[in-house]
């Protein structure tokens, strides 16, 4: 099943400053992450509200990312330091 992506705007602000490598490493997994959401998951977290959310990470950063099955998208809803 193809999700829709839905991108914060920090998290494409974010993206933009990054080196070049990173910037297109960080693209790639983004867009697998449509394709496949759940096998690119690296953990799993709950926020605020209890929803489930997923953890991919790639290289030093990690995205954080929810499921919307019934819309069919995943909305990207951060990006941070792996290690944090």
């Amino acid at each position: 099943m193809e999700y829709q992506l839905l991108i914060a705007v920090d998290v494409l602000e974010f993206i933009e400053r990054l080196p070049r490598k990173t910037r297109l490493a960080l693209r790639a997994v983004i867009s697998e992450i449509g394709s496949d959401p759940i096998d690119l998951s690296d953990a799993v977290e709950y926020d605020s509200i209890g929803r489930m959310v997923q953890i991919t990470v790639v290289g030093d950063y990690a995205l954080t990312y929810w499921i919307d099955d019934a819309d069919q998208h995943v909305k990207i809803l951060d990006i941070h330091s792996a290690d944090r």
